[in-house]
């Protein structure tokens, strides 16, 4: 029985084994790529009092940076074409820090998957370390966190469609 039981237990422990690696093998091919900016900021520590600033910290932020300007420039063809962007406010909250957009009542966002999308991917993108944005409606009141996310209903989509043969 000895010979039985020790056979066995190898095939369990063998078993456990693949499946973690297994595991591990899919949560890797399934990650996300994480692109690391080459863009860096430099902290702008004259913080000006705006009713943004003391809402953030109400909410628990701490206010590192004041408005940034991140210059970008684009090669097309052969000409160089130049822009910017802008960060109106770097915070702090448990260890993460967050990039910070302020309303505007002539640049309003459109709060839907394409409208959060136009407005505010690039700060995401470039910045992929920050825990997200924060929008800021001063006058509302109001902090929203926007962070990015996968999306796992699209793979189910996908395989729906995958049995379809007509």
């Amino acid at each position: 029985m000895g010979a039985y039981s020790d056979g066995l237990l190898m095939l369990l422990i063998a078993g456990i084994a693949a499946y973690l690696l297994y595991r591990g093998f899919r949560s890797w091919v399934r990650k996300p790529l994480t692109l690391r900016s080459r863009i860096r900021y430099q902290l702008n520590t004259d913080i000006l009092d705006h009713p943004a600033v003391e809402l953030l910290e109400q909410a628990g932020y701490e206010v590192i940076s004041d408005r940034l300007k991140v210059p970008l420039s684009f090669q097309v063809n052969r000409d160089v074409l130049y822009s910017r962007l802008f960060i109106d406010y770097i915070a702090v909250r448990n260890g993460e820090f967050y990039l910070v957009k302020t309303a505007r009542e002539r640049l309003a966002i459109d709060w839907t998957g394409s409208g959060v999308r136009r407005e505010l991917l690039p700060y995401l993108l470039l910045y992929p370390d920050s825990a997200g944005v924060l929008y800021i409606d001063a006058e509302q009141g109001m902090i929203k966190k926007i962070c990015m996310i996968v999306d796992d209903n699209e793979d189910e989509d996908d395989t729906a469609l995958e049995g379809y043969g007509g």
